[in-house]
Parts: C-alpha cells; structure tokens; sequence
C-alpha cells in the first residue's frame, strides 16, 4: 500500500548528533555549528559559525553583532588553523568555545575576539573593507530549546528554535539578553557555496509562539527545492510542502525586503530589515560567493509578529 507522504512523521535528530562528526573524503566536506539570535526592543541581532574544512585544511569562525543603530561589528577568520577539539577553538585573535550543556535542550556559546565595526555592512562584501574600526567583541550566551528539534531528510542538518539569554560586549557597552528568540543548527558534509546552487533561509519567531522555518533551494534549469516547517506547542511541527519567496536586493549586494508565502496554510511572512552582518565567502581555487545575512522585524498575514534571521547564497563567479 502506498503511503500517503504527507503522514510521515517529521524526523528529529539524536543527542548524539550534537557531537562532532568522522570526516569523509569528499572535497568541500564540511561541518558548523551556527547559533544566532535577535532581541528587536534592544535593537540588536548576532550570529555565530564554526565551520570545519578538513580536508582544506582551514577552519571559519565568524561572530557578528548589528543593529538599525550600530555599526556592524564582525570577528572574522576564514584560514583558521583545524582545530583539534571543536569545542574549544583559539588564534591569535579568537577564543570561541562551544559547549553542548544538555544535548538537545541547551548550549553555551562564549566567543571574544579582536575585529572591525562597519558602518556601512556591504564593505563586509568587498575583498578589502574600509573605513572599519578596530573593536574588541565578547559573546556569552546560552540557548535554550523552544521549540521541536528538526532533522532534514535530504541532508544531515538539524535546526532547533531557541530562546537566548547571555551576555554581549563591544567597546563600552554591554547588552544583557533575556530569553529572546533565536535559532541554532548543526550540519555536517559536502557544502558547496559557489557551485550551481544557491538558496534562501531563514528562522523567524512569532509572539504568538509559532515558530517558521524556510529554506528554498535554487538550481538553475530544476524546480525550487523547499525545505522546513511551521511548528507550535499547542500543534506540533507541520513540515512544509512548498513556499514562494519574493526579494529585493539594493546594487550594494544587501537585502531589501523578502516575502515569504507558505504551504499549507497559505500564510505570508513580510520581514523588514533590522540589521545586515554579510560575509564574502571564497574558495579555495579563488570561486566567489556573497552571503548576506540580517536579522529582521516579521509580519505575518494572519496578524503574527516576531523576528528572526534570514540569509541568501548568492554565487558571483563560478
């Protein structure tokens, strides 16, 4: 007998999925960890990534922090040495420690670094910013499981809603945060950033308690491939069947706006900007590829609002 796709319950990963994971051979091989969070009465948004190249040889960290009043500020190393333990990373300008307090339920993050404040974010797109002061930047946080763990079926990665609380420091200022919404994940194999493929994602976060999670795969000549969910406490997690994104971008490279209407439920997410933290990504044969990134304010069509954070691969040279 067949069985009707849509009964099949959503897949949820393993406590032991939090750990890292045996490197296989295939160029490009890759695995992060991706924690963020946005906080839209303080006015602030941030994200953090390790990603590991073994079979580059290199390692990613990134830490970035922005707001409609703030400079962006961005702790950057994409030739990181590999490190030996990926729970306790450490170079000349970074330590970064990722600690899984409770598999599943809840992580700490603790990240301080020497790096850059840009007032304009798009120079985070060009081979060599300017007009960028040097600033020392600290992230301590915890996040917390607010949601239903979600697995991919088409890739191992799993993405967790969350809500965030911690501390974060620039300069002389410091922001104590307070259980506000955001998003971690864990993937792990072959990413590839400036081949054929380039996508949407987002996570956003409703008052309401509804939590969306999107990503709209695009390869040039094949249908759209649409990923996620829409989950809340009361309902479950429904995956997601389909979903149109509609976007602008400025000539500087960064977001506009995005629309984002969903399936089923026929629900339309409106996000406006609260802060860019792009980065430029390139290869290790010199391949380009932009990754703007921005926390946003969320409206729904259905009344909800909230935050979150949405991000596009958007491939310059192949």
């Amino acid at each position: 007998m067949a069985v009707d796709p849509m009964t099949v319950e959503p897949l949820q990963p393993n406590e032991s999925d939090e750990r890292p994971h045996p490197a296989e051979t295939a160029p490009l091989w890759n695995e992060s960890w991706y924690f963020d969070f946005a906080d839209a009465t303080r006015g602030i948004g941030g994200w953090v990534r390790l990603g590991l190249m073994p079979n580059e040889d290199v390692a990613w960290i990134c830490a970035l922090v922005c707001g409609p009043d703030l400079p962006t500020l961005a702790v950057l190393d994409f030739n990181a040495a590999l490190p030996a333990d990926p729970t306790k990373v450490q170079t000349d300008n970074i330590d970064l420690t990722l600690e899984p307090i409770e598999p599943l339920k809840k992580y700490r993050v603790s990240v301080r670094g020497r790096g850059q404040a840009h007032r304009d974010p798009a120079t985070l797109l060009r081979s060599n910013p300017v007009d960028a002061e040097e600033i020392d930047l600290a992230m301590d946080l915890i996040w917390t499981t607010a949601g239903i763990p979600y697995l991919y079926r088409l890739t191992p990665r799993y993405e967790i809603p969350c809500t965030v609380s911690g501390t974060v420091r620039w300069g002389d200022s410091t922001i104590e945060l307070d259980a506000v919404p955001g998003q971690r994940d864990h993937s792990w194999g072959v990413r590839d950033w400036w081949g054929g493929l380039e996508w949407m994602w987002c996570a956003l976060h409703l008052d309401d308690g509804r939590h969306l999670h999107i990503v709209d795969a695009r390869l040039a000549g094949l249908a759209n491939t649409v990923i996620g969910y829409v989950q809340q406490s009361d309902t479950g997690l429904v995956e997601l069947e389909a979903a149109e994104v509609e976007e602008a971008f400025a000539d500087n490279g960064l977001p506009i706006s995005s629309m984002i209407r969903l399936e089923p439920g026929g629900v339309e997410a409106t996000v406006e900007i609260g802060g860019h933290a792009p980065v430029r990504l390139v290869s290790p044969t010199g391949q380009l590829s932009h990754f703007p990134r921005a926390w946003v304010k969320v409206t729904t069509s259905d009344g909800g609002k909230g935050v979150g954070w949405i991000e596009w691969n958007r491939v310059q040279s192949r």
